[in-house]
């Protein structure tokens, strides 16, 4: 995910007042481009400090935690460029990296300083663990507590030095705000620059000394999620046939800039020791990946800055070499040193911030154009456009030189070092687009698409060609420190590696790790819809926990497929338990009498106690709870900060706020963007619910024989207001993807859910400080109040029926896994573990206050839980929530009359309701009721739950 679209800075972004300074030509420009470092520095007239350190006088070990400002005073003894030193001890186990805004006398240095991170360090544990099939596994880092020193730096690792600030003699205020995490602030330091030495030749490695460390054993790292993985390479090691060992760092997992890993490692004698690795380099083809190569800390000299990791489709050894190709030594004394690659991007930043500029300059042009000929261009009008933008033409062209240029330049890092560069391939088509463009500028407005908004446009191109820039996965599976007399490990040859891979290929037909079939009849049967990872951590915390406590033995198995449990059920071959299954799927089973009621379980209240009211909705059938939820899916309110405070516009809170901004957006080609227009095969009931229901509307009457309310006053109130949106308001009625729109700024603001937050989140970080969440608009009350009542259920957890003893068993272990301890334990292992891809939605309102989530954005999802009210079922309701998606594409795509198209939908869903009432036996043919069924509500579950 992490190499999704690392770059999409803001195609369509035809905008706006406040994030953007104005320019002479009346246009604006992003202060990521205008007031960043480059920018800010290339007006630097000081000359660099020299003099000794200074400290900035502060409360010693100052305690600052989420939110917390604090400023201090600095004396400044002269004119110059200072370097500055932060000096952190964090004093949580959050995984996420502290992150801080820093000001010098109220305002910000730099762009850069908007949003500093600083990292910590993560130490591996040095015990191996295996799963229970004897399989290696990745194990848990644990967090240092200790002092961490780290100067004023870009976060996004686009300089490897530090930003340096010009400062005038005398008194200035530094101030911090902390946006994530706690820790103590030990101090702050003025220091003068310091550079890296310039290369000279190094000498010779005489000797036969030989240090071999193994990429995955690694000893710490700035990021917990850096792990080892095993590959099926016959040039890793080690590779075992029989056994899976982890070999190598996953490539997957250190991708990113600023990533760092170190290997510590002992020198018997003092010498000169040149260096080499097995490493895996394919994510750019015919392009290096930079790292900065540092021992004992310290970059030894600039050969060893942002070294190049050429391109190979697989494992390659390589020498580290200067630019004449003379290997690169270092001087090693006797005793323990540490060895550490850190990703940098620093040689390509040119590239990126000229790709910034020129996809900035696009959407300003775009405006103009917009303002021009509006968003509709008449192709029957005759709109001479070089007339209102003289110089249109000129500025394509120029735009386009550029492109070409910054390509050519960086043609010495290909193999062949001249030629096009493979992963810039998309600046060259941009370029001649925006040529094609420039050669009739007066046809422009009917081609405007190819500049910004398109799927095809020149931004796209340039996007794309950051998103190939910034892929950095790398995967190394051993580092030789060594002397030229000494003979490195040779990879097997032809025959060998072969036999090794059919040796491979043939356990593969016996290996049952996680299936069905390989598991234990007297064991509690827990199937699992998840992947491997999710599969391995459970199993090993039920090993280390669970079973230890209750007795109960658990087999774990990767389901097949969850849809298929009705025909396992009939078929005698369900599992005593499934978990991580779609929220409507327990309904279906339990109506047909396949699953256990939970409230038969005398604790059951106790445990469902930290889950909201709602979520149990959905699996509920008169007295009886039929499942546990498991996952949320939240849905908020996605805003781009720096567009809306430039703007002038506040977040809105209810839907009346959102009508009311939307002439400011359109005006300027922009929009909002609400959920069901990103549901292309189907508008669920998470999209067209929330504002028939906020409207006092329903789906249902107090029985399901009474048929859908969704004919009633209310629920048509309801629905026309969310289809009036489309087909008045003119906001988006498909849209194919809101997080591209989103980083495009073309929809800037708009509602959608827990994919899009962790999309954003961890593969946009050009927005990082630029974006934000809150609640979702609702609809105001006459009492002044606001309801948000919307749909969050994601995945459950069933028991089938079976003996009392299975039963009792299966009890036993949802009570353990909805437990608020192990969700909290489990959701921070996997994201310390695998990353913030990784993070855990878990329905325990309790335990995700614990994870280690943003903490702003948690507050808004926990607020978020307390509106859920999910759909309720009724046998029929499939073909409910297939009509009102089918109701609202003809009302808005197609131009039907709202009650028109809902009386004929009624009809229909009454219909198969009545069928499937007396499928199940609650009515009879002719429509007399044998039991009533009642509708699940707030109150009714409330009620069961003893709330």
């Amino acid at each position: 995910m992490k190499k999704a679209c690392l770059c999409m800075v803001l195609i369509g972004l035809l905008i706006v007042g406040a994030a953007f300074g104005e320019n002479v030509n009346g246009t604006y420009v992003s202060e990521r481009v205008t007031g960043n470092y480059t920018r800010v520095s290339a007006g630097y007239t000081m000359e660099a400090y020299t003099g000794e350190p200074v400290d900035v006088p502060a409360d010693e070990n100052i305690q600052l935690n989420y939110g917390d400002s604090m400023t201090v005073t600095a004396e400044v003894p002269e004119d110059g460029l200072y370097s500055l030193r932060f000096d952190y001890y964090s004093t949580d186990a959050s995984v996420l990296p502290l992150k801080m805004g820093f000001t010098v006398d109220g305002a910000y240095p730099f762009y850069e300083c908007r949003n500093l991170t600083f990292e910590t360090t993560w130490v591996q544990d040095t015990e191996p663990a295996y799963d229970r099939y004897g399989d290696e596994m990745v194990t848990v880092p644990e967090k240092a507590a200790q002092w961490e020193t780290k100067y004023l730096a870009d976060s996004t690792y686009r300089r490897t030095e530090p930003l340096l600030l010009e400062l005038t003699a005398g008194t200035h205020e530094f101030g911090v705000t902390v946006k994530e995490g706690s820790f103590l602030m030990g101090g702050m330091t003025l220091a003068a620059p310091e550079s890296i030495p310039e290369h000279t030749a190094c000498p010779a490695a005489d000797g036969d000394a030989l240090i071999i460390l193994q990429g995955e054993d690694f000893s710490y790292s700035n990021d917990s999620s850096v792990h080892a993985v095993m590959e099926y390479d016959t040039a890793v090691d080690p590779y075992l046939v029989g056994d899976t060992v982890l070999n190598t760092i996953d490539s997957d997992s250190f991708d990113t800039a600023g990533q760092s890993v170190t290997w510590t490692f002992t020198a018997e004698k003092e010498g000169d020791y040149a260096i080499a690795l097995n490493y895996r380099q394919s994510d750019k083809t015919d392009f290096p990946v930079f790292t900065d190569v540092l021992v004992d800390g310290r970059v030894p000299d600039r050969a060893f800055e942002a070294y190049p990791m050429r391109y190979g489709a697989g494992y390659q050894t390589r020498t580290l070499e200067d630019d004449d190709g003379a290997p690169l030594s270092v001087h090693l004394t006797a005793g323990e040193h540490t060895l550490t690659l850190r990703i940098t991007i620093a040689p390509i930043r040119e590239v990126m911030e000229t790709l910034d500029e020129v996809m900035y300059g696009i959407n300003d042009l775009s405006l103009e154009i917009t303002k021009v000929a509006g968003t509709n261009a008449d192709k029957y009008r005759d709109l001479s456009l070089s007339r209102y933008i003289p110089g249109i033409g000129d500025e394509l062209n120029g735009y386009a030189e550029r492109l070409l240029e910054t390509e050519q330049k960086y043609a010495r890092y290909t193999n062949a070092g001249s030629g096009n560069v493979a992963v810039m391939s998309g600046m060259v088509i941009a370029a001649k687009q925006l040529q094609s463009l420039a050669e009739n500028v007066d046809e422009i407005p009917y081609r405007v698409a190819e500049l910004s908004s398109g799927s095809n446009s020149a931004n796209r191109y340039l996007a794309n060609t950051i998103d190939n820039m910034l892929g950095n996965a790398l995967a190394v599976d051993r580092v030789y420190i060594y002397q030229t007399g000494a003979k490195l490990p040779e990879a097997p040859g032809a025959l060998q590696g072969l036999g090794m891979d059919i040796g491979r290929f043939a356990g593969s037909f016996t290996d049952q790790s996680w299936s069905v079939s390989g598991t234990d009849p007297a064991h509690l049967q827990v199937w699992v819809n998840r992947s491997n990872q999710y599969v391995q951590i459970m199993q090993k915390m039920i090993d280390e926990y669970f079973t230890p406590e209750t007795g109960i033995e658990v087999d774990l198995s990767v389901m097949p497929d969850q849809y298929k449990l009705v025909l396992a059920n009939s078929a005698g071959n369900a599992p005593d338990v499934a978990t991580g299954i779609n929220y409507t799927i327990p309904y279906e089973l339990a109506i047909r009498g396949a699953l256990k009621d939970m409230t038969e379980f005398e604790d059951f209240r106790e445990v469902a106690e930290h889950y909201g009211t709602g979520f149990f909705l959905t699996g509920t059938i008169g007295d009886g709870i039929y499942s546990m939820p498991e996952t949320l899916n939240f849905w908020v309110l996605f805003y781009r900060t720096d567009i809306m405070e430039k703007l002038g516009l506040k977040v809105p809170e209810t839907m009346r706020d959102v009508t009311d901004m939307l002439p400011e957006l359109q005006m300027r080609g922009l929009n909002f963007y609400y959920a069901p227009a990103g549901m292309l095969s189907m508008r669920n009931f998470h999209g067209t619910t929330p504002i028939l229901r906020q409207n006092g509307g329903d789906l249902y009457y107090e029985t399901a024989a009474q048929g859908t309310a969704l004919g009633s006053r209310e629920s048509v109130k309801g629905f026309t207001a969310l289809t009036d949106l489309f087909t008045i308001y003119n906001i988006p009625k498909s849209v194919d993807n809101f997080y591209q729109h989103f980083r495009n700024g073309d929809l800037p603001i708009g509602v959608a859910d827990f994919y899009t937050y962790n999309l954003i989140r961890n593969a946009a970080p050009e927005l990082d400080g630029s974006w934000s969440i809150a609640l979702i608009p609702g609809t105001e009350q006459e009492d002044g109040s606001i309801d948000r009542t919307s749909c969050g259920c994601a995945e459950s957890t069933v028991i089938f029926k079976k003996d009392e003893e299975r039963e009792q068993m299966a009890w036993a272990f949802i009570r353990w896994w909805s437990s608020t301890e192990v969700q909290a334990e489990f959701g921070q292992t996997m994201q310390v573990i695998y990353g913030d891809e990784y993070i855990w939605p878990t329905a325990n309102l309790e335990a995700l206050e614990r994870l280690p989530w943003d903490t702003a954005d948690k507050n808004v999802v926990l607020e978020f839980a307390q509106s859920v009210v999910d759909v309720a079922r009724v046998p029929g309701t499939y073909l409910l929530e297939r009509e009102m998606s089918n109701a609202f594409n003809d009302i808005v795509v197609n131009g039907d009359n709202e009650q028109t198209r809902i009386d004929k939908a009624v009809k229909t869903i009454n219909r198969e309701i009545k069928r499937k009432l007396e499928e199940f036996g609650y009515i009879r043919a002719d429509g007399s009721v044998i039991e009533e069924y009642y509708i699940p509500t707030i109150d009714s579950v409330n009620k069961i739950l003893g709330r």
